[in-house]
């Protein structure tokens, strides 16, 4: 053999055995990848079976965590309790949506493709944020509970007691078929004392915390629109489709649509009416007067109305910027209602005038019995009226014979009053014009009114021996105050770190059993 076919074959030797060690890595590769992907494949089971597992196991599902709350984690069943206390406060409501609270809320659509169960999943995580932050808030701030307040905690849970007693169930009956099957009695009490106690650390900072003058001044600066309050009048002029025609799917029952451009059209036309009324407004006319040939329903007056009373109205924004002086008058268009509206505006400033701190004692006259057209309604009406006012003269004279305090007539108001929602001893502080019935408002805040003054009043809800406690703060000041308050709350709950498990939020909530 020839040095040169030599070396050729030891090339050709060396590239078959190159070329056969190349094969061999890669089959090599080849069946790690193959294993790889076996063992990637059976970890994909087993996740899938663990997670079958999970969710056929009620019990290891409410055991996942839920929420983390500044590191502190809470499971499903915890989070149950907001669940299902906020179903029992809101459910009802959930008829006028076509929903059923007794049955399974994931099955009924709320809106954008998220349940009823999801919203209420959602509110319980909010809640349950909300809770444990103002807790801890109130705990680091050295906050005690007192013996009223554990008082409280224990009569509520006296109650669940006394219900179960006279339902023939243990307490732990009763817990599982309100809370869910997990909830024990060490984690419902958990709860309910984080409620009462955040509630009533809430209060106390908002019954007993002093606000500056300085510090009311500046909230106004920044909040003008939050503050102020407007009286104006507005007359809507819907878009004009006369002469258009839309289309119907034959039906001559149901409402026409139409084109984009024939809307444009139809509000040009909307457009020129308002402001031909525009026109006459500032030539003097009136705009009820012009309301009353137009459509009074088209009509209103607001009287003290806040901005954040018609945020869905595009008039709100004119009404209440800063810019607008007393009597201006304009149209404004709303695109998203397909109108215009014709606005004069009285006044948009801060209420100056001093609320008031008044007591009472209703009596309601008793019910008949009867409904309005039967026979008797009205002699029986006109019985029990004149006997509920008695009964309010009776307990006025029983006042005016004794010491003449507002702590007297508290306590009479506690042994006598109908009212569940005054506070102790009939009272309600800083009330505002348009807060209670007209009588009953129109009294408060007569010119000629005193401390001290007494008197009844009728309205519709019944009779009142009332008494005059005084004036509080100006008006604009407790809308400051109210406003310096949301914005504590909101600075403590939006602080907390909250990380949510998605997994363990869907295990909470169900159909009670």
């Amino acid at each position: 053999m020839s040095a040169s076919r030599e070396k050729n074959t030891r090339k050709e030797s060396v590239l078959t055995k190159n070329t056969q060690e190349l094969r061999s890595r890669q089959d090599a590769n080849k069946d790690r990848s193959f294993y790889i992907k076996c063992i990637a494949a059976v970890v994909a089971l087993a996740v899938v079976f663990v997670l079958c597992f999970l969710y056929s196991n009620d019990s290891i599902r409410k055991n996942m965590t839920a929420v983390t709350v500044d590191g502190e984690k809470f499971t499903a069943t915890d989070l149950n309790y907001y669940y299902y206390t906020s179903l029992d406060q809101y459910g009802s409501y959930l008829t006028y949506f076509g929903a059923d609270p007794s049955q399974d809320l994931d099955a009924v659509e709320y809106a954008d493709g998220q349940s009823w169960g999801d919203y209420f999943r959602d509110s319980a995580v909010l809640l349950l944020t909300q809770t444990v932050t103002m807790y801890n808030q109130a705990m680091t701030d050295g906050y005690e509970i007192s013996d009223e307040l554990q008082q409280e905690i224990d009569d509520y849970s006296a109650s669940i007691d006394s219900y179960c007693e006279s339902n023939a169930m243990t307490r732990e009956q009763f817990l599982t078929s309100r809370y869910g099957a997990n909830m024990t009695d060490e984690i419902f009490m958990r709860h309910l004392t984080m409620s009462f106690v955040a509630s009533d650390y809430m209060d106390h900072y908002r019954q007993t915390h002093e606000y500056t003058e300085e510090e009311m001044e500046a909230y106004y600066e920044e909040h003008p629109e939050e503050i102020n309050l407007a009286s104006y009048e507005v007359l809507t002029v819907n878009a004009d489709y006369s002469g258009i025609e839309g289309v119907t799917e034959g039906s001559t029952d149901e409402e026409p649509t139409y084109t984009e451009a024939q809307t444009e059209q139809a509000m040009d036309a909307a457009k020129e009416t308002a402001n031909a009324f525009l026109d006459r407004v500032d030539a003097g006319e009136s705009l009820a007067d012009i309301a009353a040939e137009y459509g009074e329903n088209y009509y209103s007056k607001k009287t003290d109305a806040s901005y954040a009373s018609y945020t869905d109205y595009t008039f709100n924004d004119w009404v209440f910027n800063e810019s607008r002086v007393p009597g201006e008058a304009s149209v404004v268009i709303d695109e998203a209602k397909n109108c215009w509206y014709v606005v004069v505006l009285d006044h948009c400033e801060r209420p100056e005038y001093n609320t008031v701190d008044v007591r009472h004692i209703l009596i309601q006259p008793l019910d008949s019995g009867l409904t309005e057209g039967e026979d008797g309604y009205e002699e029986a009406e006109a019985l029990n009226n004149a006997q509920a006012e008695t009964r309010a003269q009776d307990i006025l004279d029983e006042y005016l014979a004794g010491e003449h305090t507002a702590e007297a007539f508290g306590a009479l108001a506690d042994e006598y009053s109908a009212d569940t929602d005054a506070g102790e001893g009939g009272l309600y502080t800083q009330v505002y014009k348009g807060q209670m019935l007209d009588a009953f408002e129109n009294w408060c805040f007569d010119p000629v009114r005193q401390a001290g003054d007494t008197g009844i009043v009728e309205t519709s809800s019944g009779y009142h021996v009332m008494y005059f406690q005084g004036e509080d703060l100006p008006y604009w000041q407790v809308r400051c105050i109210d406003g310096l308050y949301t914005q504590w709350q909101d600075d403590i709950f939006n602080g907390a770190t909250v990380k949510r498990h998605p997994l363990g939020i869907q295990a909470a909530g169900g159909v009670r059993q």
